[in-house]
């Protein structure tokens, strides 16, 4: 393979590469999935696997 012809093909491969990350920074993910995102809602406190299932009655 020639070097123009590799030369020609790394500026392809890059120009593919240029669009696709242009493509995928105009994407609105923040605005298309807030609702679902329990950082930016939070967790309904029915569903937080995490909550205390008791008190103590020691203190």
């Amino acid at each position: 393979m020639s070097s123009k012809t590799a030369s020609t093909n790394n500026i392809a491969q890059a120009r593919r590469t240029v669009q696709q990350l242009r493509m995928e920074a105009s994407i609105e993910r923040i605005k298309e999935h807030a609702r679902n995102d329990p950082l930016l809602m939070g967790i309904p406190t029915s569903e937080n696997p995490f909550k205390d299932k008791k008190t103590c009655t020691i203190l």
